[in-house]
């Protein structure tokens, strides 16, 4: 019976090869309308313009962190091929 043939590596890349993760914006973003949406049935206004705060730091946080894990997926082809 032929055994079966043995990896020399895992699959899985490192976490020093991998972008930054954008769910980290997207969490931002998500809990930053949820404080508006409570702040709003408040009437908490000044809690309101922190959501929106929160909101609006989270999108850009999600866009630059989407815009450096493509960066470097590219620089990782490049070097491959």
């Amino acid at each position: 019976m032929p055994e079966a043939p043995q990896t020399t590596g895992t699959t899985e890349t490192k976490p020093s090869r991998q972008g930054p993760d954008p769910v980290i914006g997207a969490g931002l973003t998500l809990a930053g309308i949820f404080i508006m949406g409570v702040a709003g049935a408040a009437n908490a206004h000044y809690a309101f313009n922190a959501g929106t705060l929160v909101a609006c730091v989270g999108a850009v946080v999600f866009v630059l962190f989407v815009a450096l894990s493509a960066l470097k997926q590219r620089k990782a082809a490049a070097n491959r091929g």
